[in-house]
């Protein structure tokens, strides 16, 4: 498994982290502590212990420290789904100003923890809702010292007035005006809530899109949705074709681990397509053995070891995080470059994309067989490929010369993510669309699809337009309006595109870049350095992007 790992026929995350916090990522559920209180270190032997709590204050502090002191116990990111609907009970009675306010010191809080690995603020997401959906309206609503307080039917304006709240508070960025990278912001887009009665709410926050690019969206229209999915930045996905039970598969649960299959490298070795799928079972079956590993590190690191408390902790008759449910998935880079390798052409051509999509549904049957054997959650997912696409591409060039198809300048080269479309494309928005959108429901533990706008501020009502013609035509199931900007560390100006000085004041070349790496907005690096912030792929990757005015 390290000679797989070493060489690049296979690529495992978080390697730093296997022996100590082995799970990856995780859906939180705030009820759990609107209930039963908090215990940061989830026993309360060496902290203080907080009661229910009784406040609206008190709960956006516990929603900043519990999605804290859980990355202490996990090397991938921290999320929450259907906050807004859960935290409404606590807005009851409090004016929208109040609100606001409360939810300011969650989002400034969330933005200067900085404690976590490596001098980081904490890796947080937050899925709001633009009303209470259907299927949570009849559900028992808990509120301060968490009584009983109705259904969840009970609370709509105050679900409405806390997500406004949100987004007016990322809109106006922070103090120099910068965007507030954390939490990654999901807005979820369902049939109940797209018509004319949210229609304000929806254009706020593509304001929020136009300025920053930061803001997300779930389509829940799609024919292959139940009644939840809930995503993290970075992309990966829970959704409730497990058991069935929306709450069950979604929530106090995650992605426990992921391997990364190279693709492209299968492409070079492959004398004809039947090859293919001989070099595809044997990168996974090496997947399969390093995620059952993973996961018996991630039990006895649990039960054994008890250096996992957060997630150890009791709830009920349960242990707070749910690792039955939790996903072991293959992810995957490059498959626009195996096909190159195969046919001569991307996945741009109709014929190679035929192939590209037969490559999917074998990995998904791999995936599907692999549930009944061990009666385990195995998944499908685009890797974020944040490093892994520049690793590979590096191996492989060294590993196979001429024979390497890569992205890239030729000294900093890189493999086009998963089945994406490669970021220089010639297509328009529309075909891109119609290409990456056959792969999202083959990639149920997470997908993305990117629009890299212009440099020009986009229109608040053209990406609303947009937005509604993806949602109710299309099988994208995530995605996102992603903008380049620069700041000027010297005037405080924020301005669209790379710019490598700042037109404010004068020649300043104290500029920070900011884009989507791959899933979420991050800083770059100082435009005129080579060092710091993304590795030598990702920047060459930002470079060749091509951007899309939305007239």
């Amino acid at each position: 498994l390290a000679d797989a790992h070493m060489s690049g026929d296979i690529h495992i995350h978080d390697l730093e982290f296997f022996a100590g916090r082995p799970l990856n990522c995780m859906q939180h559920d705030i009820r759990t502590f609107i209930k039963y209180g908090l215990k940061v270190d989830g026993t309360g032997d060496h902290t203080s212990i907080a009661g229910a709590p009784n406040h609206m204050e008190t709960l956006m502090n516990h929603t900043g420290e519990i999605m804290l002191a859980a990355q202490q116990n996990m090397s991938g990111g921290q999320g929450m789904s259907l906050w807004n609907v859960f935290v409404a009970p606590f807005a009851r009675g409090r004016s929208y100003d109040e609100i606001k306010q409360s939810v300011q010191m969650l989002i400034y809080n969330l933005n200067m923890a900085y404690a976590a690995r490596g001098s980081q603020v904490p890796f947080t997401s937050m899925a709001l809702e633009f009303g209470v959906p259907d299927f949570l309206k009849d559900e028992t609503a808990y509120g301060p010292k968490g009584q009983v307080v109705g259904t969840y039917a009970d609370f709509e304006e105050e679900t409405r007035l806390i997500q406004r709240a949100f987004t007016e508070t990322l809109l106006e960025g922070d103090n120099e005006g910068k965007p507030h990278l954390f939490p990654n912001t999901i807005y979820t887009l369902r049939e109940e809530t797209m018509g004319s009665e949210y229609e304000e709410d929806i254009r706020l926050v593509h304001e929020l899109s136009a300025k920053y690019g930061s803001s997300y969206f779930v389509n829940m229209l799609a024919d292959y949705r139940g009644d939840m999915a809930n995503y993290m930045g970075c992309r990966t996905c829970l959704q409730d074709n497990w058991t069935g039970d929306w709450d069950q598969d979604c929530l106090r649960t995650g992605n426990l681990a992921y391997v990364t299959l190279n693709l492209p490298r299968i492409g070079y070795q492959s004398r004809d397509e039947s090859q293919v799928f001989e070099y595809l079972d044997e990168y996974m079956d090496l997947a399969t053995e390093t995620l059952m590993l993973r996961r018996e590190q991630g039990l006895k690191c649990l039960n054994d070891f008890h250096i996992l408390p957060f997630l150890k902790q009791q709830v009920a008759e349960d242990s707070y995080y749910r690792i039955q449910n939790s996903t072991l998935s293959f992810g995957f880079v490059g498959l626009n470059e195996m096909l190159l390798s195969l046919f001569g052409a991307g996945i741009e051509n109709p014929d190679a994309n035929k192939f590209g999509i037969k490559c999917l549904e074998y990995i998904n049957e791999r995936a599907n067989k692999l549930k009944e054997e061990t009666g385990l959650r195995w998944s499908v997912l685009q890797t974020p490929a944040e490093s892994t696409a520049y690793r590979f591409a590096t191996l492989d060039k060294k590993q196979f010369g001429d024979q390497a198809i890569v992205q890239g300048d030729g000294n900093a080269n890189y493999y086009t993510n998963s089945s994406h479309v490669p970021v220089d494309t010639n297509a328009s928005l529309i075909e891109k669309i119609k290409i990456e959108e056959q792969y999202h429901p083959l990639t149920p533990g997470g997908h993305i699809f990117h629009a890299f706008m212009g440099e020009s501020y986009s229109d608040p009502d053209s990406l609303m337009s947009l937005t509604n013609k993806i949602a109710r035509k299309s099988d994208i199931g995530f995605w996102a309006y992603s903008s380049a900007l620069s700041f000027c560390l010297k005037c405080k100006t924020l301005m669209k595109g790379l710019n490598h000085t700042c037109p404010t004041c004068g020649e300043s070349e104290d500029v920070e870049w900011y884009d989507r790496i791959t899933g979420y907005v991050q800083q770059v690096g100082r435009a005129k350095s080579a060092s710091g912030g993304w590795n030598p792929g990702k920047r060459q990757e930002l470079i060749d992007r091509r951007r899309f005015e939305d007239n």
